[in-house]
C-alpha cells in the first residue's frame, strides 16, 4: 500500500469519520473525527446524511462543489501511512454528493475520509472500487456503477453512425447503481419465474424470447423475493437507456468500450455477433468484459431498456427517463445474428413491448427509484 502524504491546502478539504462498523445503526453513531483531523492539521467538512443499507453497506452524503472531484480513503488506524484510496468521484453538477461504503465485517473500526480536490480537467467518469454484490439465490453478480457524467450518442463523424444517435447529449448520472455482470441466464430466469421461454436451450445461455413486460415481471418478482434486503430507495428494474450506455462505455468515448476498431478486427474478443457466431446464442461471460467488469455489453443478445424509444434532447440533462409515452421500447447492444456496427456503444434500436424474439434478452439493474 502506498503511503499518503496529507497536507493542508486551499484546494483540499478533508472529511474524517471514525466508524464503528459492528454497531452502526443510526446517524448519531457516526462520530465526526475532529480530534483526528486536528492531528493532521486539516479542515474537515461535516457529513450531514448517514443511512444504513442492510448489512453490507451504508451511505453518507454531503454538500457538493460542482467544480471539484473527490477521493475517498479508508484506513485501519489513524496513521496516514495506513490509508488506502478506495474510490474516485468525478465532478458532478449537483448540489449534493453521496457515497456507498461497503462495510468490512472483519474490522471493528474503520477510519474514512473524503478529499475534495479542485478539478483540473480529465476524464468524465471513473469507477468506484466498491465491491460487487451478489444475489445468492441466482448466483448473479451485480457490478457497482459510479455516479458521473458522460456524452450520450455519437459524433457526426463516427463511422457507421445512424442519425438517431444524435444530437449528442451530456448526461449526468446523479446516483450510483448496480448492473448485472452478465445478461440474465436461463438458470436465473427459471429460479425466479419457473418455466423457460428460450428457443436456444442451456442454463448458462442468456434467456431470450422474453417481452419487455416479461423482463419487468422478473424484476418485480425479484423485488418481492428480496424485499427485506433491498437498499433504501433502490429496486431491481431494467436500466434506463442512459444508464445502459453509460455503463457500456465505462468512461470511454470511442465506438466500442475497448476502442474505435474502425475495421472491426478486435470485436470478436469482446462480442458474439454475426461475424463470429451466426448460428446461436453463447454462454454468458465468455468474451472479455469492459473496464467496469460487464460482459456482453456488445453482442450475444439485445437487451431491453426501461425507456420508450424517442429522440435525444441535446444539451445537458440529469437522469433522463426517455419519452413519457411511445410505441416501442429501447433495445441495446446488438445480437449474435446481427452485423458488427449494431454492437457499437451508441447504436440504438427498438422493439415491440409484447413481442418475444430469440435474439432479445435483458440484464437487471439495482437502481434508484425513478420518479417521473
Amino acid at each position: 500500500m502506498q503511503d499518503l502524504e496529507i497536507k493542508s491546502s486551499p484546494f483540499i478539504r478533508l472529511i474524517l469519520l471514525l466508524i464503528y462498523v459492528q454497531f452502526i445503526v443510526q446517524t448519531n453513531q457516526i462520530i465526526n473525527g475532529q480530534s483526528a483531523a486536528d492531528r493532521f492539521d486539516i479542515t474537515y467538512v461535516k457529513i450531514d446524511v448517514v443511512t444504513r443499507l442492510g448489512q453490507n453497506f451504508m451511505i453518507f452524503g454531503w454538500e457538493n462543489d460542482a467544480d471539484c472531484k473527490y477521493e475517498i480513503y479508508r484506513g485501519s488506524s489513524i496513521s496516514p501511512t495506513h490509508w488506502e484510496k478506495i474510490a474516485e468521484l468525478p465532478p458532478l453538477d449537483d448540489p449534493r454528493r453521496s457515497y456507498f461504503l461497503p462495510i468490512q465485517r472483519d474490522r471493528s473500526v474503520q477510519f474514512v475520509y473524503i478529499k475534495q480536490i479542485e478539478d483540473v480537467g480529465g476524464g468524465e467518469g471513473s469507477p468506484t472500487t466498491e465491491a460487487p454484490m451478489t444475489i445468492p439465490e441466482l448466483e448473479l453478480e451485480m457490478m457497482p456503477i459510479p455516479a458521473g457524467k458522460f456524452v450520450m450518442g455519437s459524433p457526426a463523424g463516427e463511422k457507421d453512425r445512424d442519425d438517431d444517435e444524435g444530437p449528442q447529449t451530456t448526461v449526468i448520472i446523479s446516483k450510483p447503481f448496480w448492473l448485472g455482470k452478465t445478461e440474465v441466464t436461463q438458470a436465473q430466469w427459471k429460479a425466479v419465474m419457473g418455466s423457460d421461454p428460450s428457443y436456444w436451450k442451456g442454463n448458462y445461455l442468456p434467456v431470450e424470447r422474453v417481452t419487455w413486460f416479461d423482463a419487468m415481471a422478473f424484476c418485480e418478482k425479484l423485488n418481492a423475493m428480496k424485499g427485506d434486503s433491498l437498499f433504501a430507495g433502490y429496486r431491481y428494474t431494467l436500466p434506463t437507456e442512459a444508464q445502459w450506455e453509460y455503463a457500456c462505455r465505462a468512461g470511454t468515448s470511442t465506438r466500442f468500450h475497448y476502442g474505435d476498431d474502425p475495421d472491426y478486427s478486435q470485436l470478436e474478443k469482446y462480442a458474439w455477433y454475426a461475424g463470429n457466431c451466426p448460428s446461436k446464442t453463447h454462454t454468458v461471460a465468455a468474451r472479455t468484459p469492459n473496464g467496469w467488469g460487464l460482459h456482453d455489453m456488445h453482442g450475444n443478445v439485445w437487451e431491453w431498456c426501461l425507456d420508450w424509444f424517442g429522440d435525444y434532447t441535446g444539451g445537458s440533462v440529469s437522469d433522463p427517463l426517455g419519452p413519457s409515452n411511445g410505441q416501442d421500447r429501447v433495445i441495446r447492444g446488438g445480437g449474435w445474428n446481427f452485423r458488427a456496427d449494431y454492437s457499437r456503444s451508441a447504436y440504438r434500436n427498438y422493439y415491440w413491448t409484447d413481442a418475444p424474439y430469440d435474439s432479445l434478452g435483458f440484464r437487471i439493474a439495482l437502481s434508484p427509484v425513478h420518479v417521473e
